[in-house]
């Protein structure tokens, strides 16, 4: 049996809320995203979901990102990461820990589902192309290609 959640809807014109039952919606699934149509969307859309998804985990990207991850971040433990800025140019790179060259993909893979402890959305979907899109638009000035030698 599907979990109903309430809904809460506020009527603009009288200032009341009202809650019923959401019906047929199961309370722990988002309405699928619809593919932008620009970049611009993609980039927009990308921004909500690092600012309010959390990826069915504790946290969203930017409880560590702060800013839209425009400025220097912090994450839980109290350590400071960089910013954002500029990130989508240093990928794909090498990382020795894990002995393997990592897409952009695979590392907010790896965010996803270590420091949010969420389920990463799939490669090709549209979550994960608008989150590359916003990091693309981070990068926009970056020179690409430091990373090789």
């Amino acid at each position: 049996m599907q979990r109903q959640s309430r809904v809460t809807i506020r009527l603009a014109t009288a200032g009341l809320l009202m809650t019923a039952p959401a019906l047929l919606i199961p309370a722990a699934q988002a309405a699928p995203l619809t593919p932008a149509t620009s970049v611009t969307q993609a980039a927009a859309q990308g921004l909500h979901i690092f600012n309010h998804d959390k990826f069915g985990g504790v946290r969203t990207c930017s409880a560590c990102h702060i800013n839209g991850g425009t400025t220097m971040g912090q994450v839980p433990g109290g350590g400071k990461i960089p910013s954002l800025m500029g990130v989508a140019a240093q990928f794909p790179r090498y990382n020795p820990a894990a002995h393997q060259v990592v897409t952009l993909s695979t590392q907010l893979d790896h965010c996803i589902t270590g420091g949010l402890q969420g389920k990463a959305p799939a490669a090709n979907s549209v979550a994960m192309t608008d989150l590359i899109t916003y990091l693309t638009k981070l990068s926009k000035g970056s020179v690409m290609g430091t990373q090789f030698k």
